[in-house]
């Protein structure tokens, strides 16, 4: 797999955080498992996960959603730097709120889903429905540093608060009747979910 060594060191240096590498290949090789050929990204940060899909799948494009300015303006400048600006598209707005119809590609062979972790749920059932029905939607953070299985343990409320709603979206993928849902131990925990054949 290409690694983006400078960039995966900035967001280190600057605590951003990023996928695991472990993660990321694991999410390349799916993606060309399931001869994925456009991606919708919820969580741009800095564009690394963007860049490394459209760099390690041939004839990818990314369309992606950042919230933070910040971050956003650094994305664009990496998407510039890397001349990857005709393979991902990126909209600085909140995905919760974003206007569907601003969206450039409409319909999608996958779903990456790595943004607000206590908004998982809604970023699924809001843009999911745009995923082809053989298409597959991947979810990561699932572990949250292993603090799922620990909840008990944390000390912090608001993070304890956090965690529970990962594993109540975790409960609640699992149970629901429309999606086969797999789970790997790679990287923080990740969720390759596919809508059921009819």
């Amino acid at each position: 797999m290409k690694e983006l060594v400078e960039l995966e060191k900035e967001a280190i240096e600057k605590n951003i955080p990023i996928m695991q590498k472990a993660g990321l290949a694991f999410m390349v090789d799916i993606f060309k498992q399931y001869n994925c050929s456009n991606c919708l990204e919820i969580g741009s940060a800095i564009g690394y996960s963007a860049l490394m899909l459209v760099t390690n799948i041939d004839d990818f494009k990314v369309e992606t959603i950042e919230l933070d300015q910040q971050r956003y303006l650094e994305a664009v400048k990496n998407i510039n730097d890397y001349g990857m600006n005709d393979k991902i598209i990126i909209h600085h707005d909140d995905a919760l709120t974003l206007d569907i119809n601003q969206l450039v590609l409409k319909k999608y062979d996958c779903l990456f889903i790595d943004a607000a972790k206590a908004q998982y749920q809604k970023f699924f059932e809001k843009y999911m429905p745009l995923v082809n029905d053989n298409g597959v939607c991947v979810v990561d953070n699932l572990d949250f540093h292993g603090m799922v299985f620990e909840i008990d343990k944390i000390k912090n409320r608001n993070t304890r608060q956090l965690v529970k709603k990962i594993k109540r979206f975790k409960e609640w993928i699992f149970d629901h009747g429309e999606y086969d849902v797999e789970y790997y131990h790679v990287g923080d925990g990740i969720c390759v979910i596919r809508k059921k054949v009819k």
